[in-house]
């Protein structure tokens, strides 16, 4: 028994044993004999080569942690019931939190599977939101500081190099706190974080919870914080194809190109979702089934969402990645790659480098005319002129002065402006390009579930592979007869030049096809450009 067991803290927390050691601390478990309750005491322990300005400054920045863990309203953050001061130093009694550290989980049980991974993150994501609306950066997130209670719970803690906004009582002494594999790499290079460099920490943490191991992890701290701001990170290979890009927008090198909070949100949720899912078509599956019954309405309608996803997740690589102007290359297939049409990669090719990252479009829709869209658009609808619904022609329309019809090598025909000249066809898509102006079409003979979904989903992910992206909204856009179409438009920069992009997905019954229309933003609204889209969607002709 060490000489503080047993010690009866505040003649109201007795300290029954170690939790656990740090290099600064101890945490207790303890028994509030007033209240009757288990609690963990977190005793600050100072060395004795300390001056008395740096114990005032470690004293103030353990009451700064207390108050920056009581200020936030979280599930998935500490309690802190109460804060001592003996011995001429603070104490801080906060609730115990049973189960394991993430970083044990990991060690003792192996990577965890993508969704579980998905949910535990979407909770550590929660609190930081939480703080960083209080102005709260935590700075040291990491799975040791995760802890996963016995029923489920996840708990971020150890606010103890918390910087809190407009708080001056700390000041800097230029050492670099944290763990290495998981520092960002604006404040490895000293600069000043915001909560972007959280965000990246996360990214570390979800790395670390697929893949069992910390990214950039080199052996010394030196070499991994270089690597951290040099290298190229090393696929997430085992978080499948839906979590993986949140890792990789998350561990963005740019804070200014980092994924957000909210769009990393809206894809953890996700892949959460799309687990629940197959669990609750398992069970119904398993269940008795009586012929045309509620039962067996269900599980027909969850089995066919659970084909949708497959699809979708397929078709994503042959008719989704593949919308990439001239002289950039589609960050999910080698370039020059040729894909026969219906077929994909098993496993997505390495991201290129940050500073390698092509600011171009993204995926083409994948869409099916077996399902009906019951999503609705969630984010601001375009101001754009964007092409209106028109009935299907039964005759090819007369074709407008100044344009011509064409007819693509998959069978469809469009006509376009005369400046607009066809590109050579690549994979399952035909550019036609021309005086600043990009009209690609993309086709697949295996469209997915949904192209609203699809959309919302390359939304969510435009800031990893788009310049200065702003989105302008996803949307249900009825076009002509066809069937689950939906718009996706958005705006990024590409040579110094604000571009205005609008994505057109639909099914027209044999065929998933994808109109993709790009122009500068300055021009975008001019009556030419509205003219030339205009035209294009709707004299387009599918393939027979």
């Amino acid at each position: 028994m060490t000489e503080t067991d047993g010690r009866l803290l505040a003649r109201r927390y007795r300290l029954t044993g170690v939790l656990g050691r740090g290099g600064m601390g101890t945490v207790w478990r303890a028994e509030d004999e007033m209240l009757g309750r288990v609690v963990a005491v977190k005793e600050l322990r100072m060395p004795v080569e300390l001056d008395e300005t740096d114990r005032h400054r470690l004293i103030t920045r353990t009451l700064r942690e207390a108050k920056a863990t009581a200020r936030i309203r979280h599930s998935a953050a500490v309690t802190v019931f109460d804060v001592v001061e003996e011995d001429d130093r603070p104490w801080i009694v906060m609730e115990l939190v049973g189960g394991r550290s993430l970083a044990e989980v990991i060690q003792q049980d192996g990577p965890l599977a993508p969704a579980r991974a998905a949910e535990i993150a979407l909770e550590v994501l929660g609190v930081l939101c939480e703080a960083h609306e209080l102005g709260i950066l935590h700075r040291d997130v990491k799975p040791s500081n995760v802890l996963v209670d016995d029923d489920g719970r996840v708990v971020l803690t150890d606010f103890g190099i918390a910087s809190v906004e407009g708080d001056t009582s700390v000041t800097s002494t230029g050492m670099l706190v944290g763990a290495p594999s998981y520092i960002s790499p604006e404040r490895a290079k000293g600069q000043k974080p915001g909560p972007p460099a959280d965000l990246w920490s996360l990214g570390g943490t979800l790395y670390a919870m697929t893949e069992g191991t910390p990214p950039y992890d080199r052996g010394s701290a030196l070499a991994t914080l270089t690597a951290v701001m040099t290298e190229e990170l090393e696929p997430p290979v085992q978080a499948g194809p839906l979590l993986r890009p949140v890792i990789e927008g998350l561990l963005q090198k740019d804070p200014d190109r980092r994924m957000d909070a909210g769009q990393a949100r809206a894809m953890l949720r996700r892949v959460a979702a799309e687990a629940t899912a197959r669990a609750e078509a398992t069970t119904v599956l398993a269940a008795p089934r009586v012929p045309g019954g509620p039962v067996e309405r269900a599980g027909a309608r969850r089995r066919w969402g659970l084909v949708a996803a497959a699809v979708a997740v397929v078709a994503a690589v042959v008719a989704g990645v593949v919308f990439w102007p001239e002289g950039e290359a589609d960050p999910g297939t080698k370039p020059g790659a040729q894909l026969p049409a219906g077929t994909a990669p098993l496993t997505p090719a390495p991201s290129p480098p940050a500073s390698e990252q092509p600011q171009a479009p993204a995926p083409a829709a994948t869409v099916t005319a077996t399902a009906t869209v019951t999503a609705t658009a969630t984010v601001t609808p375009s101001p754009s002129a964007t092409p209106s619904p028109s009935p299907t022609p039964s005759t090819p329309a007369a074709v407008p002065a100044g344009y011509k019809q064409v007819r693509g090598a998959q069978g469809f025909t469009v006509s376009v402006p005369e400046g607009l000249e066809q590109q050579p066809v690549n994979q399952s898509r035909h550019p036609f390009r021309g005086n600043g102006v990009t009209l690609i079409v993309d086709w697949t003979a295996t469209p997915g579930a949904s192209a609203l979904e699809d959309w919302q989903e390359s939304d969510a992910r435009g800031p990893a592979s788009f310049l200065n992206y702003q989105s302008l909204g996803t949307r249900s856009a009825p076009f002509r007869s066809w069937s689950n179409s939906a718009d996706w438009e958005w705006t990024y920069e590409k040579d110094g030049v604000r571009m205005h992009a609008l994505n057109r997905g639909f099914v027209t019954g044999k065929y998933g096809y994808a109109l993709y229309w790009i122009a500068p933003d300055k021009v975008w609204n001019s009556p030419e450009q509205v003219q030339a889209r205009q035209t294009a969607f709707d004299s387009f002709q599918p393939a027979p």
